[in-house]
């Protein structure tokens, strides 16, 4: 996702790791699948990585909805949430 050398943001990367997560959780997919299923996100929306990751981990995790993009979660992910709940 970085160009080789470029330095990130530590917690920057855990969030992105932890959105992947749930992505896979969500999807039953691959890391891969999850991987390219954020970069595509990113590429619809024009929100970076990390912010896009923060709004889908605060999304899954029942947030209170005042992190930044969380329009664009729902729009991207929110459907995969709505299934998961009703399948509870």
């Amino acid at each position: 996702m970085t160009e080789p050398g470029r330095r990130e943001d530590p917690a920057s990367r855990r969030v992105i790791d932890v959105a992947i997560g749930i992505l896979i959780g969500l999807r039953g997919c691959s890391e891969h699948e999850a991987f390219d299923d954020l970069v595509s996100a990113v590429h619809e929306t024009g929100i970076g990585p990390g912010a896009l990751a923060r709004a889908l981990v605060d999304l899954a995790g029942g947030g209170r909805g005042d992190v930044a993009h969380r329009a664009e979660a729902v729009h991207m992910w929110g459907h995969l949430l709505t299934a998961r709940v009703r399948s509870s």
